[in-house]
């Protein structure tokens, strides 16, 4: 009794979820979302797979856990930027699995963000984003590798990465590839439904966790044959055989569901969210060279013009997109993509920069110029708002991966920052990007049947997991437990019970440090690359 399952949809969003139920693809989750509650799950600030995903499973915002983009900058040669990618050594707060844990209860956390080098946990944990060279090294308890080798009709090399087959993307997927491309990902979802099932039916814990993490990637590239009014008069007969496939993953992952759901049992709670929503981008606009034309940045003399939208082979290594600034007269720039967010140097630490009492006054400056700034030809807000960073505007410790400023762009997709003759292109065709609006499904003997939920926030899972397993809810986390999904007699018999805090993580029983060759690092980014995340 008191079992909990937890289903998560990278990039799930009820934009394309519900048109799919509709047209007959999805049966079983139709089946779900009558049976149970449904409604939008706010995502983080900038809506990002890592600080997401690290937000659902610590209960805290970026700002406390630490985890704002898959990779943070490191000291480099000189003043160059270098990046690695974040890893559970950086995520600052307690996880639900370590919470479960230290009250005895059992737990299975599968293909989740950021769990490498793995944390042990009363049970069983395998991090995602992980290549297949380093699974092993991925997975808690060891004895779960030699397990997953030996399971009969089971590749494990398809849980992880293919290095070989991400770097063949660094330019870019071509058309030639895409049927290939999706099967590799309906292999490896397949690959981790097998995986999950085996040992839910072998060895049941009380909290059982999966991401499948194929709706996201499918939707970065696929979107325009995804989205019924963006399919429907602009597919031949190669593009239909495209959509059919995708919608063949859809179909398979109802199947993956079901097949969860219907082992998980009757008296077990399910629910169901997604990291972020999804949308349509339809033009690039490039950061740094609006810092460039506005005097905060300038480039160097090898900075060249993007004349594809992605950056050129011989300059895809981590760091070289920052080698494109010249940072001695370079005072705010953007470091990534995926983070939205702008860094404004500090004189202390890069000798140019801005002073400790100038800063307040320039960011609240630059902040204002990004909300004026208005596109050249048809005079719309571009940046539609700019967040600042609260705590070191109040003169407060923040992160120090935390952005400065972070902009939210009038289509919803992420900044380019790469150097172009314009501020703002248009694409060629609508790509898939993401949306702060995801989604939460629950259905259970505790869960209400039948009801439209208002939004939940991402932070209120983590609290909401912990009530379902019957364990008091620490005071410091963020969220709330959404008591207007659960049944009456459930409130009743089991009040919440918010008692204790978490634990800080400095005992770490894992500290084994994950090495990554340059060749998987590159792997790594190749895929960031491909989703639009890195340039």
């Amino acid at each position: 009794m008191n079992k909990v399952l937890m289903i998560g949809l990278d990039g799930g969003t009820f934009t394309l979820l519900k048109p799919l139920i509709e047209e007959g693809v999805m049966p079983f989750l139709k089946e779900f979302l009558s049976d149970g509650v449904n409604g939008d799950l706010i995502s983080t600030l900038n809506p990002l797979t890592p600080p997401a995903w690290v937000s659902i499973y610590t209960g805290r915002s970026p700002e406390v856990h630490g985890i704002f983009d898959f990779m943070r900058s490191v000291a480099g040669d000189g003043k160059i930027v270098m990046f690695r990618p974040n890893n559970f050594e950086d995520i600052r707060c307690e996880t639900i699995w370590s919470m479960i844990s230290r009250h005895g209860k059992r737990v299975t956390t599968l293909n989740f963000f950021g769990m490498s080098p793995p944390q042990a946990v009363n049970g069983y944990l395998v991090s995602g984003f992980t290549t297949w060279k380093h699974l092993r090294s991925a997975t808690y308890p060891p004895s779960l590798f030699e397990t997953m080798k030996n399971l009969p009709n089971f590749d494990y090399k398809k849980l992880g990465m293919d290095i070989q087959e991400e770097k063949k993307a660094i330019w870019g997927l071509q058309e030639g590839k895409y049927e290939e491309w999706i099967k590799m990902h309906l292999e490896r979802d397949k690959s981790w439904t097998d995986l999950l099932c085996y040992l839910m039916e072998t060895d049941p814990t009380d909290l059982t966790a999966i991401v499948f993490d194929g709706p996201d990637k499918l939707q970065h590239l696929f979107w325009r044959y995804l989205l019924p009014e963006l399919a429907e008069n602009n597919l031949g007969a190669w593009d239909s055989q495209i959509r059919e496939l995708c919608l063949q993953y859809y179909r398979q992952l109802d199947d993956s569901i079901e097949r969860l759901v219907r082992i998980a049992g009757l008296d077990t709670n399910v629910i169901m969210v997604s990291d972020h929503g999804f949308g349509s981008s339809t033009e690039v606009v490039y950061m740094n060279e609006w810092l460039a034309q506005n005097g905060y940045l300038k480039w160097s003399e090898a900075a060249e013009i993007d004349p594809v939208g992605r950056i050129a082979s011989d300059r895809s290594r981590d760091n070289k997109a920052m080698m494109m600034l010249d940072w001695n007269n370079t005072i705010a720039y953007a470091k990534t993509a995926s983070s939205n967010g702008i860094f404004v140097k500090d004189v202390n630490t890069f000798g140019v920069g801005i002073t400790d009492e100038e800063y307040v006054e320039f960011c609240t400056k630059l902040r204002q110029e990004l909300l004026d700034y208005r596109h050249p030809v048809d005079g719309g807000q571009v940046f539609v708002n700019v967040y600042l960073n609260q705590a070191r505007m109040e003169g407060k410790q923040s992160v120090e991966s935390a952005p400065d400023l972070t902009v939210k762009l009038r289509d919803g997709g992420f900044v380019s920052i790469l150097r172009h003759s314009e501020i703002v292109r248009q694409r060629k065709k609508p790509e898939g990007t993401h949306r702060p609006n995801g989604i939460f499904a629950a259905r259970g003997p505790a869960i209400k049947s039948g009801e439209q939920l208002k939004s939940l926030s991402i932070l209120d899972i983590s609290p909401l997991l912990l009530y379902l397993l019957d364990l008091p809810v620490p005071t410091d986390l963020e969220g709330r437990v959404p008591t207007e999904i659960l049944r009456d007699e459930k409130l009743i018999n089991n009040p919440v019970e918010l008692y204790g805090v978490t634990q800080l993580l400095e005992e770490r029983t894992n500290q084994q440090e994950q090495q990554i060759s340059d060749e998987e690092k590159e792997a790594l980014l190749a895929q960031l690359k491909l989703l639009g995340y890195m340039e």
